[in-house]
């Protein structure tokens, strides 16, 4: 493919072209000059008149976000709305999304029953089947599963950009011996998979994201290698702050902001990693190692860098699991000190139902931080929001009944104009409406053409606009 094809394919991309003449600021001219490549966030002013002509400038991008132990078993109506449509009244769990709510909508009555075990294991069984939509096979070697939904949309466009798709999470550990009840550890930490037999392990260590984002990973990496790399990521922007500032007397006011905003951000995300990290590392096909002490503030990082790989056009598809299946998280700042798979085998305590109540809100006070981040990055005339598609769910409903029927599920964003938000929409139990099928809708609401995932059966009806 010539210079000239990779260029229309994506304006954004990165490479070491010059200038394509005195009047045509090149964005790949930019990251040219220095020792380092930095990511810029997508800009209209780059994009050649025949391609804005074309297609739509922003790219839509797909978040699947995964919390562990489920949501519904906390005090009555906590999590489900009890009106239905677009006036309904946001319950105590969804308050922190209160202000986002003309951009999302919340989506219950649906079920996952390929995510019922084979005998005990509820949660690995579930964690491998929230955005596959298959039965594992209990097995502690034998694994078989299926495609995830990030991955139908990684072999359908994720060439696109550097990084097929992006796999994310607070707890590490590898995906072999026995997770739960005969369930091999890679059911349990990990829902994206490329195929029945192969999970897509996730990252951890924000320092790694960091360099996955911008230069890629480097195998067999000493941990000499890494603090010069680290010391090269502190340094990127002072080597190219004469070249941004030359770009930017060529773009226009709108262009000329974003880049100054990303900027910005990116210095504000390395001076967080270097003073949060212990300078540890990992290297490729080894466990993702968490460096940070703090886990609230460890989830915020983990959000920025997701908007910070999106932005830079690094990639549009990425997962995140907030904690592995059962995951035994304690929340201090909340004053909750047992772990939350303890305190979700609820048994009608009303202590322990307050207690979920109050991680659940947590929860939401993440997802609806990283909406606020993405809504804030301005993508022409619309945002980052607008223009993705955000699915939250769980392993099961009720973590003390193990049930896999009304899960807890929240779509965020419009996909472009594609998906509606605002609403409350729910499905009898006797419909036994999929959550499959709301997945495949989200895949055909950025164009992925005939999706098919797990036992689906085609777009669930209601949540297109």
């Amino acid at each position: 493919m010539s210079s000239a094809s990779r260029t229309m394919k994506n304006p954004n991309a990165l490479s070491t072209m010059k200038y394509q003449g005195p009047n045509r600021p090149s964005r790949r001219a930019f990251l040219g000059g220095g020792s380092v490549a930095v990511a810029l966030p997508f800009l209209e002013s780059l994009v050649p008149r025949s391609a804005r002509a074309q297609a739509a400038i922003a790219p839509q991008r797909l978040v699947y976000w995964f919390v562990p132990n489920g949501i519904n078993g906390s005090t009555a109506n906590a999590w489900k709305p009890v009106e239905v449509g677009s006036t309904y009244t946001t319950t105590p769990i969804l308050m922190p999304l209160d202000a986002l709510k003309a951009d999302f909508q919340v989506v219950t009555g649906l079920e996952n029953v390929l995510g019922k075990p084979d005998g005990p294991g509820d949660h690995a069984a579930g964690t491998s089947s929230t955005i596959t939509c298959a039965h594992a096979t209990k097995s502690l070697t034998n694994i078989m599963l299926g495609i995830s939904a990030d991955q139908v949309a990684a072999k359908a466009f994720g060439m696109q950009t550097r990084l097929p798709s992006l796999q994310l999470g607070m707890s590490g550990g590898n995906s072999t011996g026995d997770c739960d009840n005969g369930y091999s550890c890679a059911y349990a930490r990990n829902i994206s998979w490329s195929g029945p037999m192969t999970p897509l392990p996730k990252i951890t260590d924000p320092g790694t994201v960091f360099d996955q984002i911008f230069k890629g990973f480097t195998p067999g990496q000493s941990q000499t290698d890494a603090t010069k790399l680290r010391a090269l990521n502190k340094s990127v922007l002072d080597q190219v702050t004469a070249e941004a500032n030359s770009l930017m007397l060529k773009l226009g006011h709108t262009d000329t902001h974003k880049v100054q905003e990303y900027l910005d951000g990116v210095r504000g995300l390395e001076q967080q990693i270097d003073g949060m990290s212990s300078g540890a590392m990992c290297a490729m096909g080894t466990r993702p190692t968490a460096v940070a002490s703090d886990f609230p503030a460890s989830v915020k990082l983990m959000c920025d860098l997701m908007v910070l790989a999106m932005q830079c056009d690094a990639t549009r598809i990425i997962t995140f699991m907030l904690g592995n299946a059962a995951s035994g998280q304690t929340y201090p700042s909340l004053s909750i000190t047992d772990g939350h798979h303890t305190i979700s085998h609820h048994g009608g305590n009303a202590a322990k139902l307050a207690q979920l109540q109050t991680i659940g809100n947590w929860e939401m006070q993440q997802l609806a931080y990283l909406l606020t981040k993405m809504k804030s990055v301005t993508e022409g005339s619309t945002n980052m929001l607008y223009n993705s598609a955000v699915f939250l769910s769980s392993d099961v409903s009720d973590g003390a009944s193990h049930t896999h029927i009304d899960m807890p599920v929240i779509l965020a964003g419009h996909a472009g104009g594609k998906l509606k938000a605002g609403q409350h929409l729910t499905f009898d139990a006797t419909a036994h409406e999929k959550v499959s099928n709301l997945l495949v809708g989200m895949l055909a609401a950025v164009g992925v053409p005939m999706p098919s995932l797990g036992d689906s059966t085609g777009p669930l009806a209601g949540i297109m606009a």
